[in-house]
């Protein structure tokens, strides 16, 4: 399957029901990773198969729907952890986390932290998932 054949799409939250297709940079850079044979899990346009259940042939790219509602993209990611490489995935990152990446800082995952309210040292009762940036001397690009 090349890649000009099938392109991954994506649904942005917020905005009418539209499609993205990968730009042509970004499917040079995969090209460069996998080759130009890979399975495409969620393609555009959508076929009859559901990607969270059916065995995906390696190597794959995925760019899983952005949709956040029903689990949204970390549905896919969990499936992409299952099938194991090799295979690329894209997904959304916030500002934070692009920063530290592009600086090639570690980054460690905590889960789910529950922080200690300062009076009564009561646990956060929703805690929210974190990540520990590792900065170590002399290893910073930027």
């Amino acid at each position: 399957m090349a890649l000009q054949e099938v392109r991954p799409r994506g649904e942005v939250s917020g905005m009418e029901k539209r499609f993205w297709l990968t730009p042509p940079e970004l499917e040079k850079e995969i090209q460069k990773i996998l080759g130009t044979d890979y399975f495409d899990p969620c393609p555009y346009p959508r076929r009859e198969f559901d990607a969270l259940t059916n065995d995906w042939r390696k190597p794959w790219y995925l760019n899983p729907p952005f949709k956040l509602g029903d689990g949204g993209p970390t549905r896919f990611i969990r499936k992409a952890i299952e099938v194991g490489g090799p295979g690329v995935a894209v997904f959304a990152v916030n500002s934070v986390v692009d920063a530290l990446l592009r600086a090639n800082i570690e980054l460690r995952s905590l889960g789910r932290v529950r922080w200690l309210e300062c009076e009564t040292g009561e646990p956060m009762p929703s805690p929210g998932l974190y990540a520990l940036a590792v900065f170590k001397e002399g290893e910073v690009d930027g």
